[in-house]
């Protein structure tokens, strides 16, 4: 699944319609090269304002569909933490677990270090 966020389309309309394409084949990319060594998958994509309130929407989505779905997301660690590194990293990944917690929806955080 993937949302993307508006805010990188500076263009209006004419760079939503370009970046759409763009993103489906990415993620047809990735749904053919799991059917190619016999996995199952599906894509999904949604554009928005706020990346996660669609990937939220998105999650309950794809749940619904499938309910032993497990989510993953990374998050980025540092050797050298503060408050500013996790502020300007946000906390995303930490947000969109305790959305998902909220929903009986399970999600793994699996840290990427830096």
């Amino acid at each position: 699944m993937s949302a993307r966020s508006t805010r990188a389309v500076t263009g209006g309309g004419e760079d939503l319609e370009r970046i759409h394409p763009q993103a489906t084949d990415a993620l047809t990319y990735f749904v053919n090269y799991c059917h190619h060594g016999s996995l199952a998958a599906k894509a999904h994509l949604a554009f928005g304002t706020d990346p996660i309130e669609e990937l939220t929407k998105l999650a309950e989505k794809i749940y619904a569909e499938f309910p032993h779905s497990i989510f993953f997301t990374s998050k980025l660690t540092f050797e050298r933490d503060n408050w500013y590194i996790r502020q300007l990293h946000s906390e995303a990944a930490l947000t969109m677990l305790r959305r998902l917690h909220l929903r009986n929806m399970p999600m793994v955080i699996l840290p990427m270090k830096l």
